[in-house]
């Protein structure tokens, strides 16, 4: 039977059988040549697996090179930036700190199948290896988009899980645990206190916000915030750093229904507006009470006085004589009729002739 020549590749064939054709095309070109076994009988050779000639390992290698090149006309999309781990602006973080505290550098979000987690960095002028973050996780419905990915452990707060985070954070620095019952806004909480390199004084606070056991339910209030801080800071006090947990502020939720991890809110004092259940007011209350007012001192009039203008004359200016000019003898009507009489004339009786 007569093999019939290779076409010439048609327009019309699909991209996809591109490969199959091409194959095709080369295996009847090696028939025609005796490269290829024509059936089943002739390519097991009686048992014995077939020798292929020399054609046949051209043909082969010519089929990896075609193969190869048609991979690399392939079109490519560059790579890919993941979307679990992203920066985000600080506007947008789901904690901060108190006024005054340390600033926030910069803030990454990770998002998983069951919870978003942000890891927010503070400013650090330690000397003690490390970045201080305060990390918070919100469990809750992230959302459609991101399921099929990784999702994030949750445990509760056991001291062996606090222990392995405070070595992974601080390595290789003596912590002490403190054994005061401690509550901030969003319930109880602890920290662990120690020194860190030179005069450094580091912390590691740790708290979870959850609605009691008892009010949780299928539809209302569920969810779980997990808040962990880790704080080294130059010749801070144990104080000083505590108050960070104190001051910091959620600002950040789950917009679903059900979705309350803080609980229903607390009830009115029942003893208030009670009869025989007086309230005395506390000792401070009464010292800001007792302050004196200051009075303010209204600002007086000023009377605006008129400027004194001073009329200055002019002195006229004296002659003075010329060096070589004489001064005239006074005359008689100079001096005014006055006349001092002669010496003869002391003692002359009345009626005499005048004297001169």
């Amino acid at each position: 039977m007569a093999i019939p020549n290779s076409a010439p590749l048609s327009i019309g064939i699909p991209e996809d059988g591109l490969m199959i054709y091409q194959w095709d095309m080369i295996r009847l070109d090696m028939i025609r040549n005796r490269a290829w076994p024509r059936s089943l009988s002739e390519e097991t050779n009686g048992g014995q697996l077939p020798v292929l000639p020399i054609p046949a390992l051209r043909y082969g290698l010519a089929v990896i090179v075609l193969m190869t090149g048609l991979s690399g006309c392939s079109p490519r999309d560059g790579v890919k930036l993941s979307d679990t781990a992203i920066t985000v602006p600080e506007e947008t973080a789901f904690a901060l700190p108190a006024p005054g505290g340390p600033a926030v550098v910069n803030i990454v979000e990770r998002r998983f199948h069951n919870a978003t987690q942000q890891d927010i960095f503070l400013f650090t002028s330690a000397s003690t290896p490390g970045q201080n973050v305060l990390r918070v996780q919100l469990f809750g419905p992230v959302g459609s988009q991101f399921e099929g990915t990784q999702s994030l452990g949750y445990s509760s707060i056991r001291a062996t899980e606090i222990a392995k985070e405070m070595r992974r954070e601080l390595p290789g620095i003596l912590l002490r645990q403190s054994p005061v019952y401690l509550q901030n806004n969003y319930g109880p909480f602890s920290y662990a206190y120690g020194h860190g390199r030179g005069n450094d004084a580091c912390f590691y606070g740790w708290q979870q916000i959850r609605s009691p056991e008892e009010a949780r339910t299928v539809f209302q209030n569920r969810g779980t915030i997990q808040v962990r801080l880790r704080m080294c800071e130059e010749g801070a006090s144990e104080e000083k750093l505590l108050n960070t947990m104190y001051g910091y502020t959620i600002r950040s939720a789950f917009n679903v229904a059900g979705w309350n991890p803080y609980g229903e809110p607390p009830t009115v004092d029942p003893n208030l507006g009670r009869t025989g259940n007086p309230i005395y007011p506390k000792t401070e209350d009464l010292r800001k009470a007792a302050q004196p007012a200051v009075e303010v001192e209204r600002p007086r009039p000023v009377a605006r006085q008129k400027p004194v203008v001073q009329s200055t004359e002019k002195a006229q200016p004296v002659k003075q004589p010329a060096v070589e000019e004489t001064l005239p003898l006074p005359s008689s009507a100079d001096i005014g009729g006055t006349v001092v009489p002669s010496p003869g004339c002391v003692g002359q009786p009345e009626g005499a002739v005048p004297c001169k």
